[in-house]
Protein backbone atom coordinates (compact mmCIF):
# COMPACT_ATOMS: atom_id res chain seq x y z
CA UNK A 1 0.00 0.00 0.00
CA UNK A 2 1.32 3.62 -0.82
CA UNK A 3 -0.09 7.09 0.62
CA UNK A 4 1.65 10.38 -0.42
CA UNK A 5 1.40 12.53 2.17
CA UNK A 6 1.94 16.40 2.99
CA UNK A 7 4.54 16.90 6.01
CA UNK A 8 4.63 20.51 6.27
CA UNK A 9 3.75 23.92 4.71
CA UNK A 10 6.23 25.93 6.33
CA UNK A 11 9.59 24.57 4.18
CA UNK A 12 8.34 24.50 0.50
CA UNK A 13 5.26 22.34 1.05
CA UNK A 14 7.56 18.88 1.51
CA UNK A 15 5.94 15.58 0.18
CA UNK A 16 6.75 12.11 1.20
CA UNK A 17 5.85 8.83 -0.85
CA UNK A 18 5.53 5.89 1.67
CA UNK A 19 5.06 2.08 0.43
CA UNK A 20 4.19 0.29 3.57
CA UNK A 21 3.97 -3.40 3.58
CA UNK A 22 1.51 -6.11 4.93
CA UNK A 23 0.32 -10.04 5.20
CA UNK A 24 -2.80 -10.31 4.13
CA UNK A 25 -3.92 -13.02 6.29
CA UNK A 26 -3.82 -11.41 9.57
CA UNK A 27 -6.72 -10.32 11.75
CA UNK A 28 -8.63 -6.94 10.91
CA UNK A 29 -7.72 -6.11 14.86
CA UNK A 30 -4.15 -6.93 14.33
CA UNK A 31 -3.84 -4.58 11.30
CA UNK A 32 -5.41 -1.82 13.04
CA UNK A 33 -2.65 -2.01 15.92
CA UNK A 34 -0.22 0.27 15.67
CA UNK A 35 1.59 -1.86 18.63
CA UNK A 36 1.40 -5.13 16.53
CA UNK A 37 3.82 -3.84 13.68
CA UNK A 38 1.49 -5.87 11.54
CA UNK A 39 2.03 -2.78 8.70
CA UNK A 40 5.88 -2.12 8.12
CA UNK A 41 7.52 1.00 6.09
CA UNK A 42 9.39 -0.31 3.20
CA UNK A 43 10.49 2.17 0.71
CA UNK A 44 9.85 6.24 0.41
CA UNK A 45 9.64 6.92 -3.17
CA UNK A 46 10.47 9.75 -5.29
CA UNK A 47 7.62 12.78 -5.29
CA UNK A 48 8.83 14.34 -8.65
CA UNK A 49 7.65 18.18 -8.63
CA UNK A 50 4.49 19.03 -10.79
CA UNK A 51 4.80 20.03 -14.64
CA UNK A 52 2.22 22.44 -15.64
CA UNK A 53 4.01 23.20 -19.28
CA UNK A 54 3.58 21.07 -22.21
CA UNK A 55 7.24 22.34 -23.95
CA UNK A 56 10.04 19.57 -25.18
CA UNK A 57 11.97 19.77 -21.64
CA UNK A 58 9.08 19.02 -19.60
CA UNK A 59 8.04 16.22 -21.59
CA UNK A 60 11.70 14.82 -21.32
CA UNK A 61 11.45 15.97 -17.39
CA UNK A 62 8.00 13.57 -17.18
CA UNK A 63 10.12 10.72 -19.03
CA UNK A 64 12.98 10.97 -16.92
CA UNK A 65 10.52 10.82 -13.69
CA UNK A 66 8.83 8.09 -15.05
CA UNK A 67 11.78 5.86 -15.60
CA UNK A 68 12.96 7.14 -12.36
CA UNK A 69 10.07 5.61 -10.71
CA UNK A 70 9.95 2.68 -12.75
CA UNK A 71 13.73 2.09 -11.36
CA UNK A 72 12.89 1.69 -7.67
CA UNK A 73 9.75 -0.30 -8.30
CA UNK A 74 12.51 -2.48 -10.05
CA UNK A 75 14.41 -2.88 -6.84
CA UNK A 76 10.94 -3.45 -4.27
CA UNK A 77 9.76 -5.92 -6.68
CA UNK A 78 12.99 -7.90 -7.73
CA UNK A 79 13.11 -10.09 -4.30
CA UNK A 80 9.41 -11.05 -4.58
CA UNK A 81 9.84 -11.86 -8.30
CA UNK A 82 12.33 -14.51 -6.62
CA UNK A 83 10.80 -16.00 -4.54
CA UNK A 84 7.61 -16.47 -6.57
CA UNK A 85 9.30 -18.88 -8.30
CA UNK A 86 11.55 -20.60 -5.84
CA UNK A 87 9.87 -20.19 -2.70
CA UNK A 88 11.52 -19.76 0.68
CA UNK A 89 11.08 -21.30 4.05
CA UNK A 90 8.90 -19.20 6.57
CA UNK A 91 8.41 -19.85 10.33
CA UNK A 92 4.65 -20.54 11.32
CA UNK A 93 2.63 -20.09 14.31
CA UNK A 94 2.67 -23.73 15.03
CA UNK A 95 6.58 -23.95 15.49
CA UNK A 96 7.07 -25.52 11.91
CA UNK A 97 9.08 -24.40 8.90
CA UNK A 98 7.19 -24.08 5.47
CA UNK A 99 8.11 -23.34 2.14
CA UNK A 100 5.89 -20.65 1.31
CA UNK A 101 5.03 -18.31 -2.18
CA UNK A 102 4.81 -15.28 -1.03
CA UNK A 103 2.95 -12.77 -3.95
CA UNK A 104 1.41 -9.08 -4.39
CA UNK A 105 -2.08 -9.81 -3.97
CA UNK A 106 -3.65 -6.27 -3.54
CA UNK A 107 -2.46 -2.09 -3.70
CA UNK A 108 -4.19 -0.13 -1.54
CA UNK A 109 -3.92 3.74 -3.04
CA UNK A 110 -6.32 5.93 -3.56
CA UNK A 111 -7.20 6.79 -6.83
CA UNK A 112 -4.76 9.31 -7.83
CA UNK A 113 -1.83 7.50 -6.60
CA UNK A 114 -3.55 4.43 -8.72
CA UNK A 115 -3.21 5.78 -11.70
CA UNK A 116 0.21 7.59 -11.48
CA UNK A 117 1.21 3.70 -10.74
CA UNK A 118 -0.66 2.34 -13.49
CA UNK A 119 0.68 5.27 -15.67
CA UNK A 120 -2.68 6.57 -16.59
CA UNK A 121 -4.56 9.91 -16.97
CA UNK A 122 -5.96 11.10 -14.32
CA UNK A 123 -9.81 10.85 -15.42
CA UNK A 124 -9.48 7.23 -16.17
CA UNK A 125 -10.28 3.95 -13.98
CA UNK A 126 -7.54 1.76 -13.07
CA UNK A 127 -9.86 -1.00 -13.31
CA UNK A 128 -11.68 -1.27 -16.16
CA UNK A 129 -11.75 0.51 -19.68
CA UNK A 130 -14.53 2.74 -18.84
CA UNK A 131 -14.63 5.86 -21.23
CA UNK A 132 -14.34 8.79 -19.41
CA UNK A 133 -17.73 10.72 -20.34
CA UNK A 134 -19.20 7.61 -18.75
CA UNK A 135 -17.88 7.94 -15.13
CA UNK A 136 -19.74 8.43 -12.45
CA UNK A 137 -22.33 6.50 -14.20
CA UNK A 138 -22.22 3.14 -12.14
CA UNK A 139 -22.13 1.54 -15.62
CA UNK A 140 -20.49 -1.91 -15.03
CA UNK A 141 -20.64 -3.74 -18.89
CA UNK A 142 -16.99 -2.61 -19.64
CA UNK A 143 -14.12 -5.25 -20.13
CA UNK A 144 -10.97 -5.54 -17.56
CA UNK A 145 -8.23 -3.69 -18.12
CA UNK A 146 -5.31 -5.86 -19.89
CA UNK A 147 -1.68 -4.27 -19.11
CA UNK A 148 -0.22 -6.82 -20.76
CA UNK A 149 -2.58 -5.44 -24.24
CA UNK A 150 -1.25 -2.40 -23.78
CA UNK A 151 2.76 -2.80 -23.39
CA UNK A 152 2.43 -4.69 -26.54
CA UNK A 153 0.43 -1.37 -27.95
CA UNK A 154 2.28 1.35 -26.80
CA UNK A 155 5.61 0.70 -28.92
CA UNK A 156 3.29 0.17 -31.74
CA UNK A 157 1.47 3.64 -31.74
CA UNK A 158 4.54 5.36 -30.65
CA UNK A 159 6.37 4.04 -34.06
CA UNK A 160 3.64 4.58 -36.08
CA UNK A 161 2.70 7.90 -34.74
CA UNK A 162 -1.15 7.44 -34.99
CA UNK A 163 -3.69 7.60 -32.63
CA UNK A 164 -6.50 5.74 -32.73
CA UNK A 165 -9.75 5.33 -31.10
CA UNK A 166 -8.53 2.88 -28.54
CA UNK A 167 -5.84 4.92 -27.25
CA UNK A 168 -9.07 7.44 -25.99
CA UNK A 169 -10.60 4.46 -24.09
CA UNK A 170 -7.20 3.22 -22.18
CA UNK A 171 -6.32 6.79 -21.60
CA UNK A 172 -2.56 5.71 -21.30
CA UNK A 173 0.14 8.08 -19.69
CA UNK A 174 3.76 8.36 -19.64
CA UNK A 175 5.58 5.32 -19.56
CA UNK A 176 4.86 1.59 -18.16
CA UNK A 177 2.42 0.13 -15.83
CA UNK A 178 4.34 -0.59 -12.35
CA UNK A 179 3.30 -3.76 -11.57
CA UNK A 180 3.27 -5.35 -15.23
CA UNK A 181 5.05 -8.52 -14.99
CA UNK A 182 4.34 -9.63 -11.55
CA UNK A 183 3.58 -13.29 -11.10
CA UNK A 184 0.13 -14.96 -10.72
CA UNK A 185 -1.74 -11.84 -10.73
CA UNK A 186 -2.89 -9.25 -13.48
CA UNK A 187 -2.70 -6.05 -12.79
CA UNK A 188 -5.58 -5.07 -13.66
CA UNK A 189 -6.77 -7.06 -10.05
CA UNK A 190 -4.33 -5.05 -7.64
CA UNK A 191 -6.75 -2.21 -7.55
CA UNK A 192 -8.87 -2.95 -4.05
CA UNK A 193 -11.01 -0.83 -2.80
CA UNK A 194 -11.46 0.20 0.75
CA UNK A 195 -13.64 2.45 3.35
CA UNK A 196 -10.90 5.70 3.56
CA UNK A 197 -9.61 6.14 0.35
CA UNK A 198 -12.89 5.24 -1.76
CA UNK A 199 -16.26 6.30 0.69
CA UNK A 200 -14.25 8.63 3.13
CA UNK A 201 -11.77 10.67 0.57
CA UNK A 202 -13.78 10.00 -2.17
CA UNK A 203 -17.73 9.72 -2.10
CA UNK A 204 -18.03 11.81 1.18
CA UNK A 205 -15.29 14.27 0.25
CA UNK A 206 -17.64 14.98 -2.92
CA UNK A 207 -20.83 14.74 -0.88
CA UNK A 208 -18.65 17.30 1.79
CA UNK A 209 -18.47 19.90 -0.92
CA UNK A 210 -22.10 19.27 -2.66
CA UNK A 211 -23.52 19.88 0.95
CA UNK A 212 -22.09 23.31 1.34
CA UNK A 213 -22.56 24.61 -1.83
CA UNK A 214 -26.00 23.51 -1.82
CA UNK A 215 -26.62 24.94 2.01
CA UNK A 216 -25.24 28.28 1.03
CA UNK A 217 -27.26 28.42 -2.35
CA UNK A 218 -30.32 27.78 -0.36
CA UNK A 219 -29.55 29.75 2.73
CA UNK A 220 -29.66 27.12 6.19
CA UNK A 221 -25.99 27.02 6.05
CA UNK A 222 -26.30 29.26 9.70
CA UNK A 223 -29.04 26.61 10.83
CA UNK A 224 -27.11 23.44 9.32
CA UNK A 225 -23.81 25.22 11.61
CA UNK A 226 -26.03 25.75 14.57
CA UNK A 227 -27.70 21.83 15.06
CA UNK A 228 -23.64 20.90 13.99
CA UNK A 229 -22.24 22.36 17.01
CA UNK A 230 -25.11 20.95 19.38
CA UNK A 231 -24.98 17.40 18.74
CA UNK A 232 -24.36 15.91 22.50
CA UNK A 233 -22.21 13.35 23.59
CA UNK A 234 -22.73 9.88 22.94
CA UNK A 235 -20.12 6.66 23.62
CA UNK A 236 -17.95 6.22 20.69
CA UNK A 237 -18.86 9.67 19.37
CA UNK A 238 -16.70 12.08 18.88
CA UNK A 239 -18.86 16.17 19.56
CA UNK A 240 -17.51 18.41 16.59
CA UNK A 241 -14.98 20.75 18.36
CA UNK A 242 -15.80 23.21 15.14
CA UNK A 243 -18.71 24.31 13.45
CA UNK A 244 -18.97 22.68 10.01
CA UNK A 245 -17.44 25.48 7.96
CA UNK A 246 -14.78 25.99 10.26
CA UNK A 247 -13.10 22.34 9.40
CA UNK A 248 -10.46 22.86 6.38
CA UNK A 249 -9.18 19.43 6.33
CA UNK A 250 -11.17 16.63 6.94
CA UNK A 251 -9.63 13.46 9.19
CA UNK A 252 -10.75 9.86 9.00
CA UNK A 253 -12.06 9.84 12.52
CA UNK A 254 -13.83 13.15 10.99
CA UNK A 255 -15.44 11.86 8.35
CA UNK A 256 -16.65 8.42 10.37
CA UNK A 257 -18.01 10.76 12.72
CA UNK A 258 -19.56 12.61 9.78
CA UNK A 259 -21.07 9.29 8.28
CA UNK A 260 -22.83 9.17 11.36
CA UNK A 261 -24.98 12.37 11.82
CA UNK A 262 -24.93 13.87 8.76
CA UNK A 263 -28.27 13.11 7.90
CA UNK A 264 -29.64 14.00 11.33
CA UNK A 265 -28.35 17.34 10.87
CA UNK A 266 -28.99 17.78 7.69
CA UNK A 267 -33.19 17.21 8.31
CA UNK A 268 -33.00 19.24 10.71
CA UNK A 269 -31.38 22.12 8.59
CA UNK A 270 -33.74 21.74 6.16
CA UNK A 271 -36.83 21.19 8.17
CA UNK A 272 -40.12 23.48 8.18
CA UNK A 273 -39.61 24.76 4.53
CA UNK A 274 -41.90 24.82 1.53
CA UNK A 275 -42.92 25.18 -2.37
CA UNK A 276 -39.74 24.06 -5.22
CA UNK A 277 -37.65 24.02 -2.15
CA UNK A 278 -39.32 21.77 -0.47
CA UNK A 279 -38.85 19.27 -3.34
CA UNK A 280 -35.05 19.82 -4.12
CA UNK A 281 -34.73 19.37 0.06
CA UNK A 282 -36.69 15.79 -0.25
CA UNK A 283 -34.15 14.89 -3.05
CA UNK A 284 -31.37 15.92 -1.05
CA UNK A 285 -31.93 14.52 1.66
CA UNK A 286 -32.48 10.74 -0.03
CA UNK A 287 -29.28 11.32 -1.64
CA UNK A 288 -27.61 11.49 1.30
CA UNK A 289 -29.09 8.61 3.38
CA UNK A 290 -28.66 6.57 0.73
CA UNK A 291 -24.85 6.90 0.46
CA UNK A 292 -24.71 6.98 4.55
CA UNK A 293 -26.86 3.72 3.84
CA UNK A 294 -24.07 2.10 1.58
CA UNK A 295 -21.56 3.41 3.75
CA UNK A 296 -22.69 1.58 7.09
CA UNK A 297 -23.64 -1.82 5.17
CA UNK A 298 -19.86 -1.12 3.79
CA UNK A 299 -18.51 -1.66 7.51
CA UNK A 300 -19.82 -4.95 7.47
CA UNK A 301 -17.23 -7.53 8.68
CA UNK A 302 -18.57 -10.31 6.05
CA UNK A 303 -21.40 -10.55 3.13
CA UNK A 304 -23.71 -12.90 1.76
CA UNK A 305 -25.53 -12.22 -1.47
CA UNK A 306 -28.63 -10.38 -0.04
CA UNK A 307 -25.74 -7.76 1.42
CA UNK A 308 -24.14 -7.06 -1.58
CA UNK A 309 -27.67 -6.71 -3.63
CA UNK A 310 -28.42 -3.72 -1.13
CA UNK A 311 -25.20 -2.26 -1.36
CA UNK A 312 -25.98 -2.33 -5.37
CA UNK A 313 -28.99 -0.48 -5.29
CA UNK A 314 -28.01 2.08 -2.71
CA UNK A 315 -25.16 2.63 -5.50
CA UNK A 316 -27.62 2.97 -7.88
CA UNK A 317 -29.79 5.02 -5.96
CA UNK A 318 -27.06 7.03 -5.18
CA UNK A 319 -26.35 7.72 -8.74
CA UNK A 320 -29.59 8.12 -9.62
CA UNK A 321 -30.40 11.37 -7.14
CA UNK A 322 -27.22 12.54 -7.30
CA UNK A 323 -28.40 15.18 -10.05
CA UNK A 324 -30.04 17.49 -7.35
CA UNK A 325 -26.32 18.31 -6.71
CA UNK A 326 -25.29 18.68 -10.65
CA UNK A 327 -25.31 22.29 -10.29
CA UNK A 328 -22.99 22.32 -7.56
CA UNK A 329 -20.27 20.83 -9.46
CA UNK A 330 -17.39 23.29 -11.19
CA UNK A 331 -18.08 21.97 -14.44
CA UNK A 332 -19.83 23.41 -17.38
CA UNK A 333 -20.95 20.28 -19.15
CA UNK A 334 -24.12 19.47 -16.14
CA UNK A 335 -25.12 22.95 -17.07
CA UNK A 336 -27.90 21.39 -19.64
CA UNK A 337 -28.82 19.06 -17.44
CA UNK A 338 -29.35 21.10 -14.49
CA UNK A 339 -32.03 23.72 -16.35
CA UNK A 340 -34.13 20.55 -17.63
CA UNK A 341 -33.70 19.24 -13.96
CA UNK A 342 -35.07 22.75 -12.88
CA UNK A 343 -38.00 22.82 -15.48
CA UNK A 344 -39.03 18.98 -14.03
CA UNK A 345 -39.16 20.73 -10.13
CA UNK A 346 -40.95 23.71 -11.45
CA UNK A 347 -43.55 21.32 -13.11
CA UNK A 348 -43.84 19.56 -10.07
CA UNK A 349 -44.54 22.74 -7.64
CA UNK A 350 -47.05 23.59 -10.07
CA UNK A 351 -49.04 20.17 -10.31
CA UNK A 352 -48.75 19.48 -6.37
Amino acid sequence: MSDQTNLTNFSGDKKAWPVYITIGNLLSTRLNSPRSMAVLLLALLPVPPKLSKFSKADRRQRKINADTLQYVFELIFTPLRDVAHVGIPIDCADGKVRLCFPILSAWIADHMENVALHWLKTKACPKCEMPTNKLGTNARSYRARDYARYQRYKPENQTSGSETDDNHVMNLGIGQNIFHGLDRIPASDLYKPDILHTIYLGLFKHMIDWIEAFLKKHRPLQAFDEVWKALPPYPGFLVPKKAYREITQWQGKQMRNLGRCILGVLAVALRQRGGAQAISFKRALRCVRVLVDFNMMAQYRSHTPDTIAYMEEYLDQFHRMKDIFLELRVTKRPQAKVDKQRKEIRRQSTNA
